[in-house]
Order: structure tokens, then C-alpha cells, then sequence
């Protein structure tokens, strides 16, 4: 009789694989493996559960198998290919028997599910919530409930969420959209966040860097610019006041005209925006100077216009190359060339044709072809022969 080789993993290491995985393709892959890993699915209590895409056979197994004790997050997902596979789970199970949730998230427009965040107030340990895309209409009807349960988290994940009250014990959010003259309000509204992920729409006539509160206690920023001109002294006064920051991702997503920027000088002197070369925020020059004291720095800046590889030679200098090791690249070849570090923003899905080159790169030594994870060829057309 053969030996199955997972009874001699560790627990340990069967519970840092399960980590890594949903509870339905936990129990499809391991149960009845052997008693001694069925053993480790009943004891194991950290299960995540996501509704999203699952077959109906795997959504019974884990209905079977599953005790609500055992689970620490839901996601609830809206599926063409699953529908109201949401509804069912809960005409199985009671949200109330998930004593042990820690996280929850909703990425549904179920009203139901809405309903049930007043009672995510009974669980201890629960601290974590996303919430998709609130209208205004499903606010009024709901926003209470969420109201309520939002001063208890520790993670929020959200889109225009207005938060009306203080967040004492909020430390990692995330805000999909945010009006960049909304930024100081919601700083003060939570003092204590150690990691912010938010992309924000900017106006070049708000002084919106210089209103925000110091944020003694955050350690991680992703940035991204969905609409707008970030210049480099705004950039500067922005990260002023985070005087502890180690770890700054900036993203930015409108292209930005580092050509034309005689036209836009001329035009912001009859105005009260920044008069300020757009070619600051790409250069290696200005930003060594801004983020020195960092652990990583990480970007990806869309251009309006081609260059040529001249422009990485900012970020070729010992500061870049050798004391803090941070790559740039720069890729022409997309619809939007792109400046970028590197390995963070390389190319993972390449379509491939007769004109493609690889991104330009600071290291020689760093090849960007072993990051891509998809590659697309074109069709193949064999020339026709006639055979006589």
C-alpha cells in the first residue's frame, strides 16, 4: 500500500499551505488524501471562504465539511457564472455562526447582504471590511449599517465611503477614489493609520498637500493619480508630512506631457497653479533628494510622449544603481509608454510582435523577460505550397 507523502509534512506546513488557499480548494485537494490530513482539515480553524467562481460539487464538499468555528473571512461575489450562490450558502448557514470572523467583504450589490453587518458587531475578533461601489441610493438605505460597524475595524477597503466619524483604531485602509480636497478631512478622521492605499483625482488650484495633518504613524503609502498634474514641489510638501514612512508606491495613471510644457508654463503665469518643469517628477535627480529615507520606492508613470532610453539616465547615479539598488525602466512599445521600477511594474502579459523590443532598463544585469507570466504570439500563417 502506498504511503501518502503529505503525512510527513508538519501541521505547520500544511496550514502555511492552506494560507494560501480558498476553503473549497482545501477540502477538493486534500480530503480523504488520508486520515492523518483529514485530521488536519478538521482541527485547522483559519479557513477563508470566497463565493465567488466554484463548481457545485466543490460548493457541496465544503458545505459538508465546513463548521462555521472554523472560518475567519467571507467574500461575497457577484458571478454570472454562480448566481445567487450567496443565497444559498446562507440558507445553509447562519452569518451569527461565524463566531470566530475576522473579515468580511462584499462585493455585491445583494441587499440582504447589507443587512447582515449589524450583527458582524456581536463577533470578537472581527476587524476587517471592503465594500464595493456605494451609490447614493444604497447608501441612504444602508449606510447605517455600515456606519456602525466601521469605528470597531482595524482595515477598511472601500470607494466613496464618507466617513463622518473619527477612526481611532483603523490602521490599513484602502479608498479606490478620493477628490484630493477631501484628503485633509479624512486624515483627521484617522490619525493612527499605518498603510494607505488611495488614488486620488488631483486640482492644480487646491492647495490640498499643504492642509493635510501630519501622519506621525504611517509606515506604508501607495499613491496613485487617477486624473490630474502632480508636481514634484506638491509631491514634496505631500510627503513632508509623513515623517515616518518607509515603504511609497506612486502611481501615475494620467499621462503626463513632459514635452509640451513651454505652452502649460505660459499658460499657468495668468493663473494660481504651479508653475513648476513638468520633467521633475520623472527625473532621478529631484526624487533622490525626497525619498532617501526610504525602505522601497516603487512607480509607474504614463507618459503622453515617446523618448528614447536618455531618459533613465537620472536614475543611472550611485544612489540609484548601487546604495539603494532601485531599478527603472522605460517602455515604449505599450499605447502609453511608461517610466516604471522594476522588478515591482515589469511587464507580466507581453503581446508579441514582429517590432517588439524589451523595455530599456538601468541594469544590464536585471532581464525583464523572466517576469513576464503571459506571452501572446501572433497567428502563424505556414506559406502555401503547390504540390504538383
Amino acid at each position: 500500500m502506498s504511503t501518502c507523502l503529505f503525512e510527513f509534512f508538519p501541521v505547520e506546513l500544511l496550514h502555511g499551505i492552506f494560507h494560501y488557499l480558498s476553503a473549497h480548494e482545501i477540502f477538493y485537494a486534500f480530503t480523504q488524501i488520508s486520515t492523518y490530513v483529514d485530521n488536519v482539515l478538521v482541527s485547522y480553524d483559519r479557513y477563508s471562504i470566497s463565493l465567488s467562481s466554484m463548481l457545485k460539487h466543490q460548493f457541496d464538499l465544503m458545505c459538508r465539511l465546513i463548521r462555521p468555528e472554523q472560518v475567519i473571512s467571507i467574500t461575497i461575489v457577484d458571478n454570472d457564472d454562480t448566481p445567487d450562490q450567496s443565497k444559498l450558502f446562507f440558507s445553509k448557514f447562519d452569518i451569527r455562526q461565524f463566531i470566530n470572523l475576522r473579515s468580511y467583504a462584499i462585493i455585491s450589490s445583494d441587499q440582504s447582504i447589507f443587512l447582515q453587518l449589524d450583527l458582524l458587531c456581536q463577533f470578537n475578533h472581527f476587524q476587517a471590511l471592503t465594500l464595493p461601489n456605494i451609490s447614493q441610493t444604497y447608501w441612504c438605505l444602508f449606510g447605517s449599517h455600515v456606519e456602525t460597524i466601521i469605528p470597531r475595524l482595524r482595515k477598511l477597503i472601500t470607494n466613496q465611503h464618507p466617513i463622518t466619524k473619527p477612526l481611532n483604531n483603523l490602521r490599513y485602509l484602502t479608498i479606490t477614489h478620493c477628490y484630493c480636497h477631501n484628503l485633509e478631512y479624512l486624515f483627521r478622521q484617522m490619525m493612527m493609520l499605518r498603510s494607505l492605499n488611495i488614488t486620488v483625482s488631483l486640482d492644480m488650484f487646491t492647495d490640498w498637500s499643504k492642509k493635510i495633518p501630519v501622519m506621525n504613524h504611517l509606515r506604508r503609502l501607495t499613491l496613485g493619480i487617477q486624473y490630474g498634474r502632480l508636481t514634484m514641489s506638491r509631491m514634496n510638501q505631500f510627503l513632508s508630512k509623513m515623517p515616518r514612512l518607509l515603504h511609497f508606491e506612486l502611481r501615475i495613471d494620467d499621462p503626463m506631457d513632459v514635452i509640451g510644457d513651454e505652452q502649460w508654463t505660459r499658460w499657468s503665469r495668468h493663473s494660481n497653479a504651479d508653475i513648476e518643469d513638468a520633467n521633475d517628477i520623472i527625473s532621478g535627480h529631484q526624487w533622490k533628494y525626497l525619498v532617501p529615507h526610504l525602505q522601497t520606492f516603487d512607480f509607474r508613470f504614463c507618459l503622453l510622449n515617446r523618448s528614447d532610453e536618455k531618459i533613465l539616465d537620472s536614475f543611472r547615479s550611485p544612489f540609484w544603481l548601487e546604495q539603494k539598488q532601485w531599478f527603472v525602466a522605460y517602455d515604449d512599445y505599450q499605447s502609453s509608454p511608461c517610466l516604471f521600477t522594476v522588478p515591482r511594474f515589469a511587464p507580466k502579459n507581453i503581446i508579441y510582435s514582429s517590432d517588439y523590443n524589451t523595455p530599456w532598463c538601468t541594469s544590464s544585469n536585471l532581464g525583464l523577460d523572466q517576469f513576464v507570466d503571459v506571452l501572446t504570439l501572433p497567428k502563424f500563417r505556414p506559406s502555401r505550397f503547390n504540390l504538383e
